[in-house]
């Protein structure tokens, strides 16, 4: 559909044209930000840290092809297509259409291109990480000299957790990560323990 509200099945998508554009944010983030908190009760101690940042947009992958084949897996979002009557009451994802329905579409244009660079494939970069958890004991003076020592404390720490908040778009794909090339990966979850002797 046109701004003129009329149905067209040719659009031009390379269009010099910059009214056709919608600005939807920036790539980068603009808020960052975090919250520590402490909690100790006897010889333990707990300490929490959760990181947030937000502000920016994600632009999602191109996931509609021309062709598709055993080879290639499917995104998850694939299952959420239209396929039915219905459905575009329930989903903005469009059907897959074979190669002979689109060799006989009008315009020579792969009619995809117009969701692939949608605002549909935006998502906002906002998200609230569970960054570090570690609880700590320090074992009492009494059974510290016992065992000759002037000090023992152990510790276990977790980190990157658990991603609290993030689009539901990105599937649970990470937003600190997404499209950051083939060589970046997401930060593990790592689980330590420490042991600080004092002799």
């Amino acid at each position: 559909m046109n701004e003129k509200g009329e149905t067209s099945t040719i659009v031009d998508v390379q269009s010099q044209d910059a009214k056709y554009l919608k600005y939807e944010g920036p790539r980068d983030p603009t808020t960052f930000g975090g919250w520590s908190n402490t909690l100790k009760y006897g010889d333990l101690e707990l300490n929490v840290f959760v990181s947030f940042q937000g502000g920016n947009k994600i632009k999602l992958d191109s996931k509609f092809n021309e062709r598709y084949s055993d080879l290639v897996a499917s995104p998850k979002e694939f299952s959420n297509r239209w396929e039915l009557p219905g459905d575009e009451k329930i989903t903005n994802i469009p059907a897959i259409i074979d190669l002979r329905t689109n060799s006989l579409l009008e315009g020579g244009e792969f009619p995809f291109t117009h969701y692939n660079l949608s605002s549909a494939r935006i998502a906002s970069g906002d998200f609230v990480r569970l960054k570090n958890v570690s609880l700590g004991y320090t074992v009492p003076v009494e059974l510290v000299k016992r065992l000759g020592l002037k000090s023992l404390n152990a510790k276990v720490s977790a980190t990157n957790l658990l991603l609290l908040y993030s689009d539901k778009k990105l599937l649970g794909q990470d937003p600190e990560f997404f499209g950051s090339g083939g060589v970046a990966l997401p930060v593990p979850q790592q689980i330590s323990f420490s042991l600080k002797v004092g002799i």
